[in-house]
């Protein structure tokens, strides 16, 4: 029979963790395990606030879980419908699919790429990304943590001064710059004024400058942005439409916003349908839950998989980072 439970993992980090809103030096996280004649399946539950997602709901979630789950589930297309009604936090619901999904490629002695019907992929190169900080300490901060060896790095700013902050990291970083704003914007005009005062440097795209809310602004701030605008918190479960190209031009996929595998399949595959960039991001995660966005990796534009990365330690050690480049440490 098989066995559930779910267990709460602190994560330290080795700076504070600083983005538009708000600030953190150690992140807690969830992981789910299923147990069943001596096979294991495990997933990651990197639950956020933004999402309106809390330690509380997260364990009452779980609770509801397992008092309703049936006797038998057979596949996973059974436990998304089962899932569907419960009405649970996103990233525990990928935590459980996840995990499922784990269980069920030790049972069959199947690969999760052959389950889910994907091209393996087994090393990505990501980016890197920085906290907000004062600008006289990039340079330092970036020499301290070699990030040179990186091909692209994400620079997080609050909107205000954040001209500088791209500024300085672009003189100690030789690659491609990638902004993300993290709906720090208020206003359409000051994203472009914000736009103009870097508008020398090798910015790659803007991640997300305004609130998701801003449906109108988006429109018309699409057709001015002399770079790329990629959506993030404008999209967690939601189907991917000519609504977003509309005002994107690309979008940030992750696990634990879209709560499942075949959900964020189905994202990204959409996505590029529509002539939209794909990006594979990620939560604060360890390990675990970075080799599970591996299993998407096959063809997406951007790959921002980095957050284990900033761990003071990685309880699986189930990536290897070498030269920018992440490796699977295992055969999943």
């Amino acid at each position: 029979m098989l066995s559930w439970s779910l267990k709460e993992i602190e994560l330290p980090l080795k700076f504070t963790w600083r983005i538009s809103r708000g600030s953190f030096k150690t992140k807690k996280n969830f992981v789910v395990e299923i147990k069943n004649a001596g096979l294991t399946g495990l997933g990651e539950v990197a639950f956020t606030g933004r999402n309106n997602e809390t330690k509380e709901l997260v364990e009452a979630g779980f609770a509801r879980f397992v008092d309703s789950i049936p006797g038998l589930v057979r596949s996973v297309e059974e436990m998304i419908v089962f899932l569907d009604d419960l009405e649970l936090p996103n990233a525990l619901r990928f935590g459980i699919e996840s995990a499922f999904v784990h269980y069920l490629s030790a049972l069959s002695e199947k690969t999760v790429f052959e389950l889910l019907g994907v091209p393996s992929v087994n090393v990505v190169q990501t980016s890197i990304s920085i906290p907000i900080m004062s600008p006289g300490k990039v340079s330092g901060f970036i020499q301290k943590y070699d990030l040179c060896r990186f091909n692209a790095i994400k620079v997080k700013i609050d909107g205000d001064g954040g001209d500088d902050l791209v500024r300085e990291a672009s003189k100690s970083f030789n690659g491609m710059i990638r902004i993300d704003a993290n709906e720090a914007f208020n206003d359409p005009d000051e994203v472009l004024r914000f736009s103009e005062r870097i508008a020398d440097l090798p910015v790659e795209f803007l991640e997300q400058p305004m609130p998701a809310g801003f449906h109108d602004e988006y429109l018309y701030l699409k057709k001015k942005s002399p770079f790329d605008l990629i959506a993030d918190e404008s999209i967690t479960t939601e189907n991917v439409t000519t609504y977003f190209s509309k005002r994107f031009h690309g979008v940030n996929i992750k696990l634990m916003k879209a709560g499942g595998y075949l959900k964020a399949m189905q994202q990204l595959r959409t996505a590029s349908g529509l002539g939209l960039k794909t990006m594979l991001g990620c939560m604060i995660e360890t390990s675990l839950g970075i080799s599970s966005a591996f299993n998407l990796a096959h063809g997406v534009d951007y790959i921002d998989l980095d957050s284990v990365l900033f761990l003071e330690s990685d309880p699986y050690n189930l990536i290897l980072e070498e030269h920018g480049k992440l490796f699977l440490t295992h055969l999943h």
